[in-house]
């Protein structure tokens, strides 16, 4: 397990790296459902976890590389989402982004890093109601401001937390749902902070 991701409606994920049994396991299962998927670009699987506003039961994966068609300069990463239920299959999309440039809110004291947007890349109906929710991911350092800010109990990592809230911006950035990225000890995954700063001086973005 390199992340373990708590939704604030109780909802658990947990992220497995390739290598592991685990992600074979994963994968395994995946393929079950959606037929054999090029696995071997993939940095990481998740378990399923149910989200409400989509209600289907989702499973994540994060690529190694970028897809072809993104050019995209303030590009972290990217993901693949696959919905269990409606049979669908998301990019996700993961952009820098700064307090100055930032146009979702975001809790005082917390530092934004990055965006994240799902992409259509099959032409799957739903589209263009899927395509109007953004994730914001930010950094603080109080986590009872985060709770209160978002009036949700959230969990915690003994190492470091990173917490996401997604907004339907077809709706006056309305705030849906609340999340915790928990580490307990230093990982893969566990820096988003250092990662992107030091992305965000390379490209010299401000």
């Amino acid at each position: 397990m390199i992340e373990e991701m708590f939704a604030a409606d109780g909802e658990r994920r947990v992220a497995y790296q390739r290598g592991t049994d685990e992600f074979t396991n994963a994968v395994t299962d995946l393929e079950t459902a959606f037929g054999l998927q090029p696995h071997q670009l993939w940095k990481s699987i998740s378990t399923a976890q149910y989200n409400s506003i989509y209600k289907d039961r989702v499973v994540s994966v994060i690529n190694l590389v970028r897809p072809p068609y993104l050019r995209d300069p303030n590009l972290i990463t990217t993901g693949r989402k696959f919905f269990i239920g409606n049979s669908w299959v998301y990019d996700k999309v993961y952009t820098l982004t700064t307090s100055s440039k930032c146009t979702l809110p975001y809790p005082d004291g917390a530092v934004p890093l990055g965006l994240g947007k799902l992409v259509n890349v099959y032409g799957q109906p739903g589209d263009s109601e899927l395509t109007a929710y953004k994730c914001l991911y930010f950094k603080c350092d109080d986590h009872n401001a985060v709770e209160l800010w978002s009036d949700t109990k959230l969990e915690q990592g003994s190492y470091n937390t990173f917490y996401s809230a997604t907004f339907d911006t077809s709706n006056g950035n309305t705030r849906l749902r609340m999340k915790s990225y928990c580490y307990d000890s230093k990982g893969p995954f566990t820096n988003w902070d250092e990662v992107c700063g030091a992305m965000i001086t390379a490209r010299g973005i401000t």
